[in-house]
């Protein structure tokens, strides 16, 4: 490999590299491609070494959900070269688009008890906003407040607060947990260091350059944007902090983006972006008919069609199931364009 930060890695070592460490933590491709944020397709060829020069950020996106040291450095190497024996001198990370995670020059730190995790994890749900007392008892314990739950969250504080100031790089973006009333706030003030805070910018700026008719620039916005997502948000988080009205809105701000990415993508025949972004979240998603309308369109559009119409059996199952009626208009509609197709073939 050369110092050149446009020269690919090399890929027999990558696709060994991230085959071997994802069999060995037992995890499966299609997990892998969800945390990572990947379509499954582009994740498994990948491993069999036949993408010529995979994206820096698939690639890191692999990297830190199996959390590999090696292709941590190697990524680091391929986009920044000697920027990447620096990377101490990074500012600490803290990511919830995904599971909770906080990291620190490549390395992820521990982020304390399950209580304290849970506390974190509130309040970067809603950074530079205080979060009340009341609100953190009934995320925290519910009906079950133990007597000593001021002591308790006093404690869970201190924590977190030394976690932030610990890893602190001087001259870096911030965080710190300020005391408001009778509760606390997370401040931040950098995106790059909050990847909520980094989804809201990108999505802004994906309504500007929309509101100024630059659908390309707000298609290449809303890549970016959706590929912070390593899974649900706060996965694996207690149902108390996942039904927050706050992680619900965020969770629906996702989809809405996704939807805008596909209809821009569609337009310009870009299905297997479509089929990369869309089918991670439609997986969380199995009764949006909106999501697998356009994952029908797709599929059919990249020569899938057989899997179109079985996808759209599925859902129709699915939805009968669950919900007692079948498909609207919008998932019926995708279906009919692929039939109709079939029978002009």
């Amino acid at each position: 490999m050369t110092s050149s930060s446009s020269t690919a890695l090399a890929q027999p070592a990558v696709a060994e590299i991230v085959r071997s460490a994802r069999t060995s933590r037992g995890v499966s491709q299609q997990d892998l491609a969800r945390r990572s944020g990947i379509g499954l397709r582009t994740l498994r060829e990948i491993e069999r070494g036949r993408v010529r020069d995979p994206r820096t950020g698939s690639l890191r996106g692999i990297a830190r959900a199996l959390q590999e040291p090696e292709l941590l450095a190697r990524v680091g190497e391929a986009q920044d070269g000697p920027r990447a024996r620096t990377c101490a001198n990074e500012p600490l990370v803290l990511r919830i688009l995904g599971r909770l995670s906080a990291s620190h020059g490549g390395g992820e730190l521990a982020t304390g008890t399950p209580k304290q995790q849970l506390l974190l994890g509130l309040m970067a749900l809603q950074p530079n906003r205080a979060v009340g007392r009341d609100e953190i008892i009934d995320v925290l314990w519910g009906d079950r407040l133990p007597d000593s739950f001021g002591q308790l969250i006093h404690t869970y504080v201190s924590r977190i607060r030394r976690l932030l100031e610990t890893h602190h790089v001087p001259g870096a973006g911030r965080m710190s947990v300020v005391r408001r009333g009778t509760g606390y706030e997370l401040q931040a003030d950098d995106p790059a260091t909050l990847d909520v805070l980094e989804f809201d910018r990108l999505t802004r700026a994906a309504e500007s350059a929309r509101a100024t008719a630059d659908p390309a620039a707000e298609l290449a916005l809303l890549g970016d944007s959706l590929r912070l997502w390593r899974g649900r948000l706060l996965e694996g988080m207690p149902s108390a902090l996942q039904r927050h009205p706050v992680a619900v809105e965020r969770s629906r701000r996702r989809v809405t983006s996704a939807l805008r990415l596909t209809d821009l993508a569609l337009a310009r025949g870009q299905y297997e972006e479509v089929l990369a972004r869309l089918e991670p979240i439609a997986r969380e998603e199995p009764l949006h008919e909106g999501l697998h309308a356009r994952l029908i369109t797709a599929l059919a559009g990249s020569g899938r069609r057989a899997e179109a119409l079985e996808l759209y059996v599925r859902v129709d199952r699915r939805l009968r199931e669950l919900s007692g009626i079948g498909p609207g208009d919008e998932l019926r509609g995708a279906q009919m364009a692929v039939l109709r197709e079939e029978a002009g073939r």
